[in-house]
């Protein structure tokens, strides 16, 4: 038979760098775990990760001169992409 324990009657249970498992007999006696009994361990739920907008994270980084060199930069690269291949026909 089983029962459903509540949120307050659990107990918190760390694993090891190695992955074992040690708690206190006297922790699981103060919650009634006697020798011999069977104990399911669950994970805990963890929260997902709230999203926030990546909107503006970087705007302090930008010198006002940066996007007229990098719009510059691009029209150049365009520009011979384009003659390279005029020249190759």
């Amino acid at each position: 038979m089983s029962t459903t324990i509540g949120p307050d009657d659990g107990f918190d249970v760390v694993v090891n760098d190695d992955g074992s498992l040690s708690v206190p007999a006297g922790e699981l006696a103060r919650h009634g775990v006697r020798p011999g009994t069977h104990v399911r361990l669950v994970p805990a739920q963890r929260e997902a990760p709230k999203c926030r907008s990546a909107r503006g994270m970087f705007a302090d980084r930008v010198q006002p001169g940066d996007l007229d060199e990098f719009e510059a930069a691009m029209a150049e690269a365009k520009a011979e992409r384009i003659a390279a291949l005029l020249a190759d026909q």
